[in-house]
């Protein structure tokens, strides 16, 4: 399966130590632009991304993510121009903006919560409580609703 990634999925899987388990479901591929913006920017995960030789990083042109440039930033530009590129099978986006521009893409699209519901149902996560407590204390925001209505599905 071809995945590409935009940087929160990776921030966050890093944060809570479980950015190698994103290689069991795939190729992932990121664009150089969210590479950059994860490890020159020292934000959670940098060096675990830096290292992971599993994420291939691919440079995207200005021009082949410049349609989306007006309402995205760098990377979520060039993360979906790539999955488009790539006829990705997936692509991994938090930001809603992104997520919408991908699936007018026809780009299937999870979130960090999406995944962790999956690797939760396949049993790659034992306690999801305590996952998304995690993800928590490490910056990810989610409604009091969505929180329980993780735990309750």
């Amino acid at each position: 399966m071809k995945i590409v990634s935009n940087s929160s999925p990776l921030i966050f899987f890093s944060a809570i130590g479980m950015l190698d388990i994103l290689a069991d479901f795939g190729d992932i591929s990121i664009p150089k632009a969210v590479y950059e913006e994860v490890t020159k920017n020292d934000l959670k995960g940098s060096n675990e991304v830096e290292h992971a030789d599993w994420i291939k990083v691919v440079e995207v042109e200005d021009h082949e993510s410049v349609v989306f440039s007006s309402t995205l930033d760098a990377g979520e530009a060039q993360a979906i121009a790539l999955a488009i590129k790539q006829n990705a099978d997936l692509i991994l986006l938090d930001d809603l903006a992104g997520r919408r521009a991908a699936t007018a893409y026809g780009i299937e699209v999870i979130g960090t919560l999406g995944l962790v519901k999956v690797l939760y149902q396949k049993g790659r996560i034992e306690n999801l409580k305590n996952v998304l407590d995690e993800l928590q204390k490490h910056g990810f925001w989610m409604s009091t609703d969505l929180y329980n209505k993780m735990l309750k599905d």
